[in-house]
């Protein structure tokens, strides 16, 4: 049988547990919702920007 030895050091493996915390929390969020409403909510976002964010009309036409 082979062992594995684990050479991380405290701080490494507290990090990496935050990092699967993290990583489980996103998933969830973003489970949480459907795709409808992830685009109804950034359709919301959009229309709450002012017009300076808009596609300048470049050119003739």
């Amino acid at each position: 049988r082979a062992y594995v030895v684990d050479n991380r050091t405290a701080a490494e493996k507290r990090y990496d547990e935050q990092m699967e915390k993290n990583q489980e929390r996103q998933i969830q969020k973003m489970a949480s919702k459907s795709h409808r409403d992830k685009v109804r909510d950034f359709n919301e976002y959009l229309s709450k920007l002012s017009e300076h964010h808009d596609i300048p009309k470049v050119g003739p036409g």
